[in-house]
């Protein structure tokens, strides 16, 4: 066994050592120059292994080098909403020149008042946040974060230090991931510690890390035990100078209890100085095994109790004070304590001194202990009565405060005054239970606020009608946290109190917060429709703006059950009532909803609908309702077949969602981009849109919106001729379904398109066998197009006639899956392929003739080409005198556009029916057939609006496509780029048709 010293001089200094490496990559990462953004150094690393250490070293030395260090924490016990991110703004808000807050704070402080309550209170002409959905309150919140930090930033560098995110709560992890996407230009290093081990990562930092890891500039950073060497250097610096064998033995000595955890060498090492070692005390066995006892948290715990026994008492009742305060805590808390101010200081100097606590960086008069181990042991070593006293004494105090203006305490009341109750009472638990939960609704933090509101009811409200109103608040918060059926409980429950106290408008509160925690998720069958109808009796015919928001509840409901005859009657009815009332949010509110029931009327009547709504919301400055109702515009569009229209006002939609920031009609406008690219032909834009709606789909809570990107994806790779990459997961989807199987058609033409017919012709075998009927209630419209591909290839003619009479009904329509999450062009193509799959060529033919018309009326170029196909082998099939001549025309043109577009299955399979291609040069520089023609009209003199309306793509798509341009073309602007095309003669050049 190494032996110790015979004898070292103990200092209370303990030195940083070991951790040369880890600061070098952190003074590497910080932004100093105008024009660096963003970087993260993620640290992980196993409870009491140096992180905060190394943190607060690094950030001494970048406020030395000028930065502007700001630091928030993460509390293991009360957890305030976006707790860390409030402390970091307090600290900005505070040491940021008054220009530059004036400058972002007049544009974004009203959002920035959720977080910084007392934010709205010291400035002036703050506008108060707007209400829209969580997503786009959230996302606008995230974004004003982001824009303080970009404008503080170009002032001085920042260090934005966010410690023990293990602990963090879930809108304090998703600003994280959020200023991983959108915080690029702001000029800082934002450090985040956490343990690492893996029963204490929890999902949401684990999500959060995975964000931040893909970001430019992230670093992740794993502290490791300290090595022997790394130790010895310690102990050389802390013994005094201490070299050779003495101070070797002894980092041996201590690698081998701590295993090179920091805060346990510093523990041991604290308890060699507390017992003033000599090599006469004890021999080096005896040590050892004196050392081992206290080498684990739980000896730890014994350490602190007989380190208490050598403070003073003012010292001891200042620490139990600040445990049960929290792992972080002020002065004027711990003045509680009721020693005079040197006596006060005196104690915090001891516990400093001793290893208890430590100064907080970047906050005056604010501590911290060292370790949540410390505060622990403190904590534990009360009495359950002393406990409850001092949580009383601390709640007393932060209420006094409280009442002064600050409102960031609501969740530290809540939580000691609960704590209090057996000597309190519940009446202030509950109470600042209810004003915490609607602290946090304010700050979007809807899982602390279904907390706290379950928290006040299970103390027990005896008031029925403040019972109902909390069992409201509750089903709201539940709600946007995108947890449905939790809220429908809630709601339930709000609407039971009423039917008891006979408050009609109380019921009728509740069954619209129940009809929309249905809709959401699209819950059809759990009683919306009955409890909407029991609250219209109860509150009567009289007109009023409650009883419009009560239809218009009803109305969704009966179409999300298909009974748009009822829908319609309430729509009208809500319609009605609004116009009478003058209630134009109201009316503009049931407008934008009616694209729900359009099954009962014209498309074109519900179109008409939405653009009064449009009109309306743009005149009350209700932007986010006025989004919605243009994204229903843009669906309505689509399935009517008029891209062009559609492409136009997308762009707009795009536009305004942007400008607002709105991520969910965001993430609608990309989907739809995406969609009109794969009809258009621009493959590449429609995975790029695909791809940009999956990202902002992210973003969201309480929305299946990966079954979106999955559909997309789907359609895509068949066109790409990558449908291999997709099967292993199309078989799980197949085969995993409950309902027998709604992916399972996707999965049958995969098989057919991949060569595999007696596999696919097995799939096809067992949806016959099992019926459509669980086809119907997901993916209907595209299990039929799946079903008939699958069909006209393998041939199975039984099928077929089955597939044919559920399709021809939307003869002479356009396909479109779900609200424009994917269109397929003319339903006649797809009628065509069964008929000629049921040898009935001549009315194959009348089909593909009335689809060719429409997909060329609608510029959709990939159902065209496809429709050119069909066309032409079914004229081969039939085999008259005119279909000799015709079919290869027809097949030759199907296969220039494939060609073009880049759809290799198809390209191959009218080859291999006779297609003649004119050979074809690429572009030059990378340029695709897309881009030339975009090129083409840019040196037109076009604009983005005007080659869109051409292009039957939205000018969003358009700018897309430019940005590629002037970078393959090395072009500065339009007006060289156009200079571009005509030296390379692409103006005059016909692309391939």
């Amino acid at each position: 066994m190494p032996q110790l010293p015979g004898q070292l001089r103990l200092t209370p200094s303990f030195p940083f050592a070991g951790r040369s490496r880890e600061l070098a990559t952190l003074r590497a990462l910080l932004p100093l120059a105008d024009g660096e953004g963003l970087r993260y150094a993620l640290i992980g690393g196993e409870a009491g292994s140096g992180k905060s250490r190394l943190v607060r070293e690094f950030a001494h030395e970048a406020f030395t080098a000028g930065a502007l260090v700001l630091y928030g924490a993460c509390d293991p016990v009360v957890r305030r909403p976006y707790g860390p991110f409030a402390e970091v703004l307090e600290q900005l808000v505070r040491r940021t020149d008054h220009q530059t807050l004036d400058d972002v704070l007049g544009a974004v402080g009203g959002e920035l008042a959720r977080m910084l309550p007392d934010l709205a209170s010291r400035l002036t002409g703050v506008k108060a946040p707007v209400a829209a959905d969580p997503d786009t309150e959230r996302h606008r919140l995230h974004s004003a974060v982001a824009d303080l930090l970009a404008a503080a930033g170009r002032q001085v560098p920042l260090v934005i230090v966010i410690e023990d995110g293990h602990w963090a709560d879930a809108p304090t992890l998703l600003l994280l991931r959020h200023l991983a996407r959108g915080a690029a230009d702001a000029r800082a290093l934002l450090i985040t510690t956490f343990r690492d081990t893996e029963a204490e990562i929890p999902d949401g930092l684990a999500a959060a890390l995975a964000d931040l890891r893909r970001a430019e500039g992230a670093v992740r950073l794993r502290l490791a035990g300290l090595s022997a060497a790394e130790i010895t250097e310690f102990v050389q610096v802390a013994g005094g100078g201490a070299r050779g064998a003495d101070a070797t033995q002894t980092g041996a000595v201590l690698h081998d209890l701590t295993g090179g955890n920091a805060f346990l060498i510093t523990e041991l090492w604290r308890s060699l100085l507390d017992c003033e070692f000599t090599a006469g005390s004890a021999d080096g066995a005896g040590l050892f095994a004196a050392l081992s006892a206290i080498g684990s948290p739980e000896g730890v715990r014994e350490v602190v109790a007989q380190r208490l026994l050598r403070l003073d008492p003012t010292t001891t009742s200042m620490l139990e004070f600040a445990a049960v305060a929290g792992l972080e805590f002020d002065l004027p808390v711990v003045s509680l304590v009721g020693a005079a101010e040197p006596d006060l200081h005196a104690a915090l100097e001891q516990a400093i001194s001793h290893g208890m606590i430590q100064e907080v960086p970047s906050r005056r008069l604010a501590f911290r202990f060292t370790h949540e181990l410390v505060r622990r042991a403190l904590y534990d070593r009360l009495s359950a009565l002393r406990r409850t006293e001092l949580h009383l004494r601390v709640g007393d105090w932060l209420e006094r405060r409280y009442q002064q203006g600050d409102g960031g305490k609501l969740a530290e009341l809540a939580y000691h005054f609960g704590a209090a109750g057996s000597i309190d009472g519940p009446r202030r638990a509950i109470e600042y239970s209810i004003l915490a939960g609607r602290a946090a609704l304010r700050a979007l933090d809807f899982d602390d606020a279904d907390a706290r509101f379950s928290a006040a009811l299970e103390l027990g409200i005896t008031d029925a009608g403040r019972r109902a109103q909390t069992q409201l608040e509750l089903g709201t918060a539940r709600f946007r946290a995108g947890r449905s059926d939790d809220a429908m409980v809630a709601f339930r429950s709000a609407a039971q109190i009423a039917r008891e106290l006979r408050d009609a408008e109380l019921l009728a509160t509740a069954a619209i917060g129940f009809e929309e925690a249905c809709w959401r998720p699209g819950i059809t069958d759990e009683g919306s429709v009955e409890l909407l109808e029991e609250a219209s009796r109860a509150l009567g015919p009289d007109d009023s703006e409650l009883r419009v928001r009560l239809l218009a509840g009803l109305s969704r409901a009966h179409a999300f059950l298909g009974d748009y005859g009822r829908s319609s009657v309430a729509e009208r009815q809500a319609i009605g009532m609004a116009r009478r009332l003058g209630d134009r949010l109201g009316l503009a509110t049931v407008l934008m909803r009616s694209y729900w029931s359009h099954a009962e009327s014209s498309l074109q009547r519900t179109l008409e609908m939405l653009t009064e709504a449009i009109e309306l919301a743009e005149e009350l400055g209700e932007r986010d309702l006025q989004a919605e109702a243009m994204e229903w515009r843009v669906a309505g569009l689509i399935a009517l077949g008029d891209l062009a229209a559609a492409a136009r006002e997308l762009s707009v939609v795009h536009e305004l969602a942007a400008r607002v920031r709105q991520p969910f009609p965001l993430h609608v406008a990309e989907h739809y981009a995406s969609t009109l690219a794969l009809c258009s032909g621009d493959l590449a834009e429609a995975e790029a849109a695909a791809r940009r709606s999956h990202e902002w789909s992210r973003l969201l809570t309480g929305r299946a919106a990966s079954g979106i990107y999955g559909i997309q994806m789907f359609g895509i790779r068949r066109e790409q001729g990558r449908l291999a990459e997709l099967a292993a997961a199309a078989r799980v989807l197949a085969r995993a379904e409950s309902s027998a199987g709604a992916w399972r058609p996707g999965f049958a033409v995969l098989l057919a398109e991949l060569g595999m017919e007696a596999e696919a012709r097995r799939e096809l075998d067992r949806v016959r066998r099992e019926g459509f009927d669980q086809l119907r209630s997901s993916l209907w419209v595209a299990s039929l197009t799946y079903l008939a591909d699958a069909c006209a290839i393998v041939g199975d003619e039984e099928l077929a006639g089955l597939v044919y009479a559920e399709l021809e009904p939307l003869s002479g329509g356009n396909v479109v899956v779900g609200h424009g999450v994917a269109c397929y062009g003319a339903a006649d193509r797809f009628l065509g392929l069964l008929a000629a799959t049921l040898g009935e060529h001549d009315r194959a033919i009348e089909h593909f003739e009335r689809a060719l018309g429409i997909n060329r009326r609608m510029g959709a170029a990939t159902w065209t080409a496809h429709t050119l196909y069909g066309y032409g082998r079914t004229l081969r099939m039939r085999g008259g005198t005119d279909d000799a001549r015709r079919a290869p025309e027809l097949l030759s043109e199907a296969a220039s556009l494939a060609g073009r577009i880049g759809i290799p299955g198809l390209l191959t399979r009218a080859r291999a029916l006779g297609a003649h291609l004119e050979p074809v040069n690429s572009p030059p520089d990378g340029l695709s057939w897309r881009e030339v023609e975009i090129l083409r009209l840019v040196a037109a003199g076009l604009s983005n609006r005007e080659i869109g309306e051409e292009l039957c793509i939205s000018g969003h798509t358009v700018a897309n496509h430019v940005r590629s341009i002037l970078r393959k073309t090395g072009a500065a602007n339009r007006t060289e780029a156009a200079g571009y095309a005509h030296r390379n003669a692409l103006v005059a050049k016909e692309t391939p048709r």
